[in-house]
């Protein structure tokens, strides 16, 4: 189905970083399909190994030995995997014996370093918001130097490193591999999402966690099972990148699994009982109707957002009025006292950070914040957790690196990918006003796609005006 596009993107990427070539080793496409057809077969028995042969390590070692070759060969195909298991990271199913998505993660790295020994590929990133990254986990590591457990603090800072890699790793691919890789590699999260959705009911998290739930770990209406607002998050932006498929995707296969997404999901947030999650994603799907003069100039894209809206919210309501949401979520999302509750234990550690930036004023470490500030918990916003974690110059970093994503978003031309990426963003810099997410692996992987939608913008946009010469 890409075919028609093959041509024009192989001319776009040239004109676009000159002397750049593709990550994705170049197989016959005849290869290409006996090749993903030798790999699903394997993995079908290794997973029936697991289920009815009782052996997790053997089904594993079948499962993990091909999908690694695969990760070499063609690092979008990583990039499929590794967001096929993203959803997973909010902890269901496994808890704190294994993470899935952990352990493709290390899988990326290792391959994507033995796919450049192969193919070399040529990339200048020129995108200044991947430096300012860079200087803030410099910053998180020098800072780390002088905390009181220099031990734990170092095995912190580690986490950034990682974190600055993995955005560097998911730019880099789709940067060299094009709309191809971006295209595949969402609709591995948007199938991933749906299929995390139905693990927590097929393992029964979603049915345990509400009777887990203690005031001694907060964890909305999932218990300690799963991690609420990471799930909500994961889920609102599989909505949105639903959205955008469904909008950009001409196969009729695909656009009825992205409109079962788009009518499956609200629910599923409003079963989760995130009030910070529902209210980022209200205000993400008006926010473009704000852009008068963009509406003005697409109103087809405007008439399918409010088409959008209101198939979710018809769907949310049929739901509800049919089943009725869960005792405890209800409670959650229509109890004002517990609201105003919520908001002033999320203060606290914001006052502290201010109080701890003044004492100390670059930052008192991650552990050195617990003993600093007297609190158990860190600040739930991106912004006061950078300032009293890491102090003033791990704020300023993490706010320019923000800016520069921002004018990146700016810059792309009026289209779909613009719309995507602005959402997504949105959806993360709004939830950040509620949630700390600055060590959660899923926030940089969505940044990064967010930066890598420049170069998608570019080449749709070069595309339709193209067609527009032809027509014309």
């Amino acid at each position: 189905m890409y075919t028609e596009y093959e041509n024009d993107f192989e001319d776009e990427e040239l004109s676009y970083e000159p002397g750049e070539r593709t990550s994705d080793i170049q197989l016959p496409p005849v290869m290409n399909v006996l090749l993903l057809t030798i790999w699903a077969v394997i993995s079908l028995i290794g997973l029936a190994v697991i289920l009815f042969g009782k052996n997790s390590v053997a089904g594993a070692i079948l499962i993990a030995v091909p999908t690694f070759l695969g990760m070499v060969i063609k690092p979008t195909f990583s990039l499929c995997i590794l967001m096929l298991v993203l959803p997973t990271g909010a902890g269901v199913a496994f808890r704190d014996a294994f993470s899935l998505d952990r352990g493709v993660g290390v899988a990326l790295a290792v391959s994507f370093i033995l796919n450049l020994v192969i193919t070399r590929p040529r990339l200048r990133i020129g995108n200044k918001a991947l430096w300012v990254m860079g200087l803030y986990t410099v910053w998180v590591c020098l800072a780390s130097l002088g905390g009181p457990y220099l031990t734990y603090e170092l095995v912190r800072a580690f986490t950034a490193v990682q974190l600055l890699v993995l955005i560097l790793i998911v730019y880099w691919i789709l940067q060299t591999n094009g709309e191809r890789a971006f295209r595949w590699a969402t609709r591995a999260y948007v199938i991933g999402t749906l299929g995390t959705i139905a693990l927590t009911f097929i393992t029964g998290s979603a049915v345990r966690s509400m009777e887990e739930t203690t005031e001694q770990r907060y964890s909305a209406t999932l218990g300690e099972t799963t991690d609420a607002n990471m799930l909500a998050t994961l889920i609102a932006i599989a909505f949105l990148a639903a959205i955008y498929l469904f909008a950009r995707d001409r196969s009729l296969f695909w656009r009825l699994l992205y409109l079962a997404a788009i009518l499956v999901l609200p629910v599923m947030l409003l079963k989760i009982g995130s009030r910070g999650g529902l209210i980022a994603l209200l205000i993400t799907m008006l926010s473009p109707l704000f852009f008068v003069r963009q509406v003005a100039r697409r109103p087809a894209l405007a008439v399918l957002l409010l088409f959008v809206i209101l198939l979710g919210s018809v769907s949310a309501a049929l739901v509800v009025r049919s089943s009725g949401l869960e005792a405890p979520v209800a409670a959650r999302l229509t109890n004002l006292r517990q609201a105003e509750e919520a908001i002033d234990t999320r203060m606290m550690p914001i006052k502290q950070a201010l109080k701890c930036v003044a004492e100390r004023p670059f930052g008192t470490n991650y552990y050195g914040w617990f003993e600093q500030s007297g609190l158990t918990i860190l600040p739930h916003n991106d912004f006061f957790l950078a300032l009293g974690v890491y102090g003033i110059p791990g704020a300023a970093l993490f706010t320019w690196f923000v800016i520069l994503v921002m004018l990146t978003v700016k810059r792309m031309p009026l289209g779909l990918e613009k719309l995507y990426a602005r959402a997504v963003l949105t959806y993360l810099l709004v939830m950040g006003l509620n949630v700390g997410q600055l060590y959660q692996k899923h926030y940089w992987v969505f940044l990064g796609f967010v930066l890598a939608s420049d170069r998608m913008a570019a080449s749709f946009a070069a595309m339709d005006d193209e067609v527009c010469k032809i027509e014309g």
